[in-house]
């Protein structure tokens, strides 16, 4: 091997471990910043319990206690998933700031600039998605589930089954609504275009259904919930590709 050829591969590997480093550094900022929002969520973790709970409260048959602990621990262990949970939410712009930041390098100086849109539009899409579920979704999903439960019994729902389903719901509606912002990106740097995301509409169907089934509950309300915005959303990404590509494919 020549010494010309030494040098670019030591430079690779020299390139390599900066991303390492760089990843490295990224993720721990974030869970530094996550851990300070839990203790601070843990001072206020019976607060966000009741907060939380509300939805189940709303759609349960009056007189009848919703929550439900079997062990001693149940509680205090459901307070620290609450502020965890509270915590990952409330510093969604820290370690979403990070994520994107560690994919600047890879871009051209003249597409630097669009990280910062990229930053403010990832968060608002994350935020929307836990507003969306938590208000909308969550409250039509427990009134079906309910009711169809005490049909043939009285519900008795422990805390650790209502904040599982909660977790579950809230991040899979947070991350989903990014999916525009990642079918625009993915455009932009060539990996798609918005006529091959027209010609595979058919198959965007059955996938978002796919994904509804994975993310939810197994009922039809919050599966159609989740599906119904996701695809239009892709909609709207087609439309927004052919949009912001329009002008760059012009001027090329």
């Amino acid at each position: 091997m020549s010494e010309t050829e030494d040098l670019i591969d030591g430079g690779k590997i020299m390139s390599l471990f900066g991303h390492l480093d760089e990843l490295r550094s990224r993720v721990i900022k974030s869970l530094i910043g996550i851990m300070l929002g839990f203790f601070v969520s843990m001072a206020f973790s019976a607060s966000l319990l009741q907060f939380l709970k509300r939805p189940l409260v709303k759609v349960f048959p009056p007189g009848i206690q919703p929550l439900h602990f079997t062990g001693p621990m149940d509680v205090f262990l459901a307070e620290i998933r609450v502020s965890f949970l509270a915590a990952i939410a409330l510093t969604s712009p820290l370690w979403l700031y990070q994520f994107w930041r560690f994919f600047e390098p890879a871009l051209y100086q003249k597409e630097r600039k669009y990280i910062l849109p990229c930053i403010v539009i990832s968060v608002l899409l994350f935020l929307t998605g836990l507003a969306f579920c938590f208000f909308i979704v969550l409250p039509m999903t427990l009134s079906f589930l309910i009711q169809l439960g005490t049909e043939v019994g009285t519900p008795m729902i422990t805390i650790v089954d209502y904040l599982g389903l909660l977790s579950l719901m809230l991040f899979g509606f947070g991350f989903v609504f990014e999916a525009p912002l990642i079918l625009v990106l993915l455009a932009w740097i060539g990996l798609l275009d918005a006529d091959t995301l027209s010609r595979h509409r058919k198959a965007v169907i059955v996938g978002v259904l796919v994904v509804g089934a994975l993310l939810t509950p197994p009922d039809p309300i919050s599966q159609v919930a989740m599906a119904i915005p996701l695809y239009l959303m892709y909609e709207a990404s087609i439309l927004l590709i052919r949009a912001l590509l329009k002008p760059k494919k012009e001027a090329s």
